[in-house]
C-alpha cells in the first residue's frame, strides 16, 4: 500500500473548500466561454480543412481512446462513516490486481452536477456515484457496488479478520493497534473508519488491501446498492494481493484538494493499463435537466474524462456541436461523435488549455 498522500500540506477545513470551488467555477467558466467565443470567430468550415469542420475520418496527429478496459474495473463505496471512503478496484485482466482510493475532501468534476467534494459523491444514488467516480479516476468503471460498514465489519469477521500495514497507531476499544502489520476483526474497523480523522485515506488503503487480500467470498445480498451484485462480489474476490494506493492530490488557493496531474493520470495507467482520457468540455444546451450524465455515460467508456460541466449560453441548440481544439484533436471530437451518436464535428485553431474537445448538446442527443 502506498502511504503517500497529497503533498504533506495541513487539509483545509470543508467550508474554505466549498468557498474555492465556488470562485473555480465561475473561473473556469468564464474560461470556457472565452475559449467557445473565440472558437467561433476561428476561421471554420466543413468537410475537414484547417480552421474547418472536420470530416469523420482519422487524423495521424490526434490521439485515440482506449478500445476497451483490460481489466474489471469496479467503483466501490462503503457509507456509514463521516469521510468519504470511494476507490476504483480493478481485477481479472492481463494487469496485476489493484485498487485506488479517492480522498476524502478531495474536489472533482461529477458530469451534470460540477465541482463535487467525495463525500457528496458517495451520498449520489449508486449509478451517479459510479460516473462520479470514473470521471475522477478517469477511466470508467464497468460495475460499481455499495456496502456499509457495519456489513463490510460482519464480512470481515466472516474471514477471520484482516491482516492490514496500518500507517500509525490507534486506539481502538481500550487497546492500541499498529503501526504496522496488524490482524484486525471487524468492529475494530468500523471503529478505525468512523473517527473523523486527517488520515482517513490511509486507514481505508490499509483496510481496503486487507479485505482483498482476504479474497472475501461476499454474498450477493452484501450490498446495499450495485448494478450487478455477481459482478462486484467476483471483482472483489479476484482482487487478492492487490496493491491499493491514495490518488495523488495537491491543495489550491490553500484551501481545495484536487488531483495532481499529471500525476493520477500516470498512476492509473500503471494500475490499470489504461491511457489517459480525453479532455471534454460539455454544455447542456438543450435546458433538460441530467443531460450531463446522459452525456457522460456515453463519453466516459469511450475514454474520455469530462473536466467541465455546465450549462451553455442558451437552450435553443437543435444540433450537438462537437469543436476539436486543434487538429490534433480532430480524432477525439470525431470519437465522441461516435461514441454520442449526434453531432457537427468541426475544428478550431485556437488552442485550449482547458480540454481537447468543446461540445454544446444539442436537442438531437436524446440520451
Amino acid at each position: 500500500m502506498s502511504l503517500g498522500s497529497g503533498d504533506g500540506r495541513i487539509r483545509p477545513s470543508r467550508a474554505d473548500r466549498r468557498e474555492a470551488s465556488v470562485r473555480r467555477r465561475r473561473m473556469y467558466g468564464i474560461v470556457a466561454l472565452l475559449v467557445i467565443a473565440a472558437g467561433a470567430v476561428a476561421a471554420t468550415r466543413f468537410g475537414g480543412g484547417a480552421g474547418g469542420a472536420a470530416a469523420d475520418s482519422p487524423s495521424a496527429a490526434g490521439s485515440s481512446p482506449a478500445a476497451s478496459t483490460p481489466t474489471d474495473l469496479l467503483a466501490f463505496s462503503v457509507i456509514g462513516a463521516p469521510n468519504a471512503l470511494l476507490a476504483t478496484v480493478g481485477a481479472g485482466g492481463a494487469q496485476p490486481a489493484a485498487g485506488l482510493v479517492l480522498p476524502p475532501g478531495m474536489t472533482v468534476v461529477v458530469p451534470g452536477q460540477g465541482e463535487t467534494m467525495t463525500e457528496d459523491v458517495q451520498a449520489l444514488p449508486g449509478d451517479s456515484m459510479r460516473v462520479g467516480v470514473s470521471n475522477a479516476v478517469g477511466t470508467w468503471a464497468d460495475h460499481y457496488a455499495v456496502m456499509d460498514l457495519h456489513d463490510l465489519g460482519r464480512a470481515i469477521d466472516e474471514a477471520g479478520g484482516l491482516s492490514v500495514n496500518l500507517p500509525d497507531a490507534y486506539p481502538i476499544g481500550g487497546t492500541v493497534i499498529g503501526p504496522g502489520k496488524t490482524h484486525v476483526n471487524g468492529s475494530q474497523v468500523a471503529a478505525l473508519l468512523s473517527e473523523d480523522a486527517d488520515d482517513t485515506d490511509l486507514r481505508w488503503a490499509s483496510v481496503l488491501e486487507g479485505f482483498l487480500a482476504a479474497a472475501p467470498n461476499l454474498p450477493q445480498d452484501a450490498f446495499t446498492e450495485t448494478d450487478d451484485a455477481a459482478a462486484a462480489a467476483s471483482t472483489l474476490g479476484a482482487a487478492a494481493g492487490a496493491e491499493v494506493q491514495v490518488a495523488p492530490t495537491e491543495v489550491v488557493g490553500g484551501t481545495a484538494i484536487v488531483a495532481k496531474q499529471p500525476d493520477l493520470d500516470d498512476l492509473v495507467g500503471n494500475l490499470f493499463g489504461t491511457p489517459p482520457p480525453i479532455r471534454a468540455l460539455v454544455q447542456n444546451g438543450t435546458g433538460r435537466p441530467s443531460v450531463g450524465e446522459a452525456v457522460a455515460h456515453d463519453l466516459l467508456p469511450a475514454g474520455f474524462r469530462i473536466v467541465l460541466s455546465e450549462n451553455a449560453s442558451s437552450f435553443d441548440h437543435p444540433t450537438t456541436t462537437i469543436t476539436a481544439n486543434g487538429q490534433a484533436h480532430v480524432d477525439d471530437a470525431n470519437a465522441a461523435k461516435r461514441a454520442l451518436g449526434v453531432g457537427d464535428v468541426r475544428v478550431t485553431q485556437v488552442p485550449s488549455g482547458l480540454a481537447d474537445v468543446t461540445i454544446v448538446v444539442g436537442r438531437d442527443f436524446e440520451g
